[in-house]
């Protein structure tokens, strides 16, 4: 089971496992802050769809870090 974790930035919580995959998968393996999907669309300079499509992308190749 995920602890929960919460956006650094704007603070929103218990963000979903997608949410944390995201950030392991695009900014380290081993981060410690945690962004949610508006604030990693934010940071990356990426529309949050594109985002929604990683995740699929992710899922397909049967990525263990998303539901």
């Amino acid at each position: 089971m995920l602890k929960r974790v919460n956006c650094f930035i704007c603070e929103r919580e218990s963000l979903s496992q997608n949410e944390v995959g995201l950030n392991k998968k695009l900014i380290s393996q081993n981060v410690s802050k945690f962004h949610c999907m508006d604030c990693l669309a934010d940071y990356l300079e990426i529309d949050t769809d594109d985002l929604l499509e990683r995740i699929e992308d992710f899922k397909d190749s049967d990525c263990p870090l998303f539901e």
